[in-house]
């Protein structure tokens, strides 16, 4: 087995390629060759995967990408992109486990390293974060296959959540007001999207918690009943 390493983290997509298949060409069949590559620059997971298509079987990562610096290729990110696109990285019909991995454990597993560890799960991390299966826009709404590239409660077992922030759309502030037990007119719907977006941007928090939109929802709803 032949190790080859990029322990700044330094390399690119193509660079990374080009040593792959150079020393895959010249060490022959007999030479398994493994990968150890960190992700200085955002580019772990790309040249894991540029290693994998130049004939690397055995890969170096961890989960959260938890390493020296900025870290190295993530454990649940690649195992996810395996798992769901194994043919297209490894080629058809290659089998890179004896039983394939229950993806619904990858974000169970992340908070319990993320506990260990003290490591937080950041909102935007891919697979495990935890805005993976939020919703704040309109869009998943009308067309939920142009809004992500799978389907989170499907794939990983996490059921959507709708938030209310400063992007709220109607579509958003209604789901949220029915799921507090309030359904609204179109009038107290721009009334309260309106008061959302005012808030998050008074407050400078995007995300308006249950509690106060209940509230306001609360005098919203008693006013117009009064009024009316």
């Amino acid at each position: 087995m032949v190790v080859l390493a990029d322990t700044i983290g330094a390399q690119l997509p193509r660079a990374c390629r080009d040593m792959f298949g150079a020393v895959r060409a010249a060490a022959g069949d007999d030479v398994v060759l493994a990968s150890h590559l960190h992700n200085d620059l955002g580019l772990g997971l790309a040249n894991t995967l540029e290693a994998l298509a130049a004939g690397v079987r055995v890969v170096s990562s961890s989960w959260l990408g938890i390493a020296e610096r900025a870290g190295m290729t993530a454990t649940e990110q690649l195992l996810f992109l395996l798992a769901r696109h194994g043919d297209e990285l490894l080629g058809a019909g290659a089998t890179p486990w004896w039983t394939a991995p229950d993806l619904t454990r990858l974000p169970k597993i992340a908070r319990r390293v993320s506990e260990e560890t003290g490591v937080p799960l950041g909102v935007t991390t891919p697979i495990v974060g935890t805005g993976v299966g939020t919703i704040s826009t309109g869009t998943p709404f009308v067309h939920p296959r142009l809004f992500q590239p799978y389907d989170p409660a499907e794939v990983l077992g996490i059921e959507p959540e709708v938030l209310l922030t400063q992007m709220a759309s109607a579509r958003v502030v209604t789901a949220v007001a029915d799921r507090l037990g309030h359904r609204l007119d179109p009038e107290q719907t721009r009334a309260a999207m309106a008061w959302a977006k005012t808030r998050a941007f008074r407050t400078s928090t995007a995300v308006v918690d249950d509690t106060a939109f209940a509230a306001y929802l609360d005098g919203l709803t008693r006013t117009t009943r009064t009024s009316r």
